[in-house]
């Protein structure tokens, strides 16, 4: 990750922000600048729901190079209790506790650290409830 790139899009790491259309009320994540709906280009910021169901899940003992270190990493498909699909790790989890259909939370964890730099990311994850 660039530091400066983070930091100037710290809000989009550290909450769930998608958007809604002020014409026809549908909700995006990730967010979007045209409704996919109703084609209006009036759209406002909206910070989505904490709360969902796991849908699907699968484990990388593999991940990339910069979470090596935190492997193995879980990655969900949570349907929020908006209906909107994200895409996120799960945090605090062990394998036994992971099912479809549990409960999770958004949460701010430490994503990776910088070696060189030193910096650390934190992001959103999601702690199951």
């Amino acid at each position: 990750m660039i530091p400066i790139a983070y930091w100037r899009n710290r809000k989009l790491y550290t909450r769930l922000i998608g958007s809604r259309c002020k014409k026809c009320g549908a909700e995006y994540y990730p967010p979007v600048k045209v409704c996919k709906k109703c084609g209006s280009t009036e759209i406002e910021e909206k910070e989505m729901l904490k709360t969902g169901t796991i849908v699907s899940f699968t484990k990388l003992t593999e991940p990339p190079v910069d979470f090596k270190d935190y492997a193995p990493i879980y990655l969900a498909m949570i349907r929020l209790d908006n209906g909107i699909l994200v895409l996120g790790q799960l945090a605090d989890a062990e394998s036994e506790e992971i099912k479809i259909g549990a409960r999770v939370m958004a949460t701010i964890r430490k994503w990776t650290e910088d070696g060189q730099s030193g910096i650390i990311y934190y992001g959103y994850k999601f702690k199951i409830i």
